[in-house]
């Protein structure tokens, strides 16, 4: 008689793979890990850990860095968190979905000569993100964008499924990665859908501003319109206060409400907020992430916690 198949519960497969209780919850919610459910708990059998596991990439994380305000420091904490993960020997591909192209001149790469970017996978069925995708001196690998990709804006809504083409055209690449970085434009239109879609987690970048609040209440309500049509899975990885003046009561108002207003949302906010500091505004005349030109600087100390807090959930 055939054994019974060996079933474990989420912490057990947790210690196996070496990974946080939270990511086994997060894989099997989003159907990447077979799982059966009795009663509250999950259970996991050995042949679907010995199955998928070693062969499907199950560690691929997506995240989309996204808020409809600019300035919030989106690029800074993609290309700091790239670098981050990069040092914790974490293969990193960031996608710059913003048309500004921001994440390429930060490195020091010229967009202008680029014939094949973001925008021509996006449009042109015949293009991959393995025809674009840039190995940076910094060892993550990044798929640049330009002036052009405004106008996909338009052009995406022409096609059909348009909402789905970032998550179809990534199906390519995503089994290379341990973390894809979603660089999101300053508006919630079709390239930060298409992110959202794509993404398993959301990452919210938020400045000490007083617009700061009323703008995570209208990002929330387009995560309930994602979840609810394009991407149930979607989940929030947290909001990051970023651009932090310890010197001034606004800040730290400012700091205090946000964590309000995420409770009251139910997103995690992180402890961790990232200072505001010239040194950032001067990295990208040094072409790199300031968690590499100067690893002691309290910003980049910061972001060296949040990348511990994401790889161990």
């Amino acid at each position: 008689m055939a054994k019974e198949p060996l079933f474990l519960n989420t912490r057990d497969v947790a210690t196996m793979l070496n990974v946080h209780p939270n990511t086994i919850l997060r894989w099997i919610k989003s159907g990447k890990l077979p799982s059966s459910k009795i009663g509250s708990q999950y259970r996991i059998s050995i042949e679907a850990i010995e199955n998928r596991v070693s062969r499907t990439g199950l560690g691929t994380r997506i995240i989309a860095v996204a808020n409809q305000k600019g300035g919030v420091a989106k690029t800074t904490t993609v290309l700091n968190l790239a670098a981050g993960f990069e040092e914790k020997g974490k293969k990193v591909l960031v996608v710059d979905l913003d048309p500004q192209g921001g994440c390429a001149v930060s490195l020091g790469i010229s967009t202008d000569s680029l014939n094949k970017t973001v925008y021509t996978v996006l449009i042109n069925d015949a293009v991959t993100f393995e025809d674009i995708i840039i190995k940076t001196s910094h060892h993550f690998d990044l798929a640049p964008s330009n002036i052009d990709l405004a106008g996909a804006e338009v052009e995406l809504r022409q096609l059909l499924g348009a909402e789905q083409i970032l998550k179809r055209k990534l199906r390519d690449v995503v089994e290379k990665y341990d973390f894809i970085l979603l660089d999101c434009p300053p508006s919630l239109g079709m390239l930060t859908i298409n992110a959202l879609t794509a993404a398993d987690e959301l990452l919210i970048p938020m400045s000490m501003e007083v617009l700061a609040l009323r703008g995570l209440d209208m990002l929330a309500k387009t995560v309930s319109k994602i979840r609810a049509i394009t991407n149930s899975d979607l989940t929030y990885l947290g909001v990051l206060a970023t651009k932090y003046d310890r010197r001034t009561l606004n800040s730290q108002e400012i700091f205090e409400a946000l964590q309000k207003a995420s409770r009251d949302a139910g997103i995690k906010m992180f402890n961790t907020y990232i200072t505001s500091s010239v040194r950032f505004a001067e990295s990208p005349n040094l072409k790199a992430p300031l968690i590499l030109i100067d690893p002691k600087h309290e910003g980049s100390k910061a972001y060296a916690q949040i990348v511990e807090e994401i790889i161990n959930g």
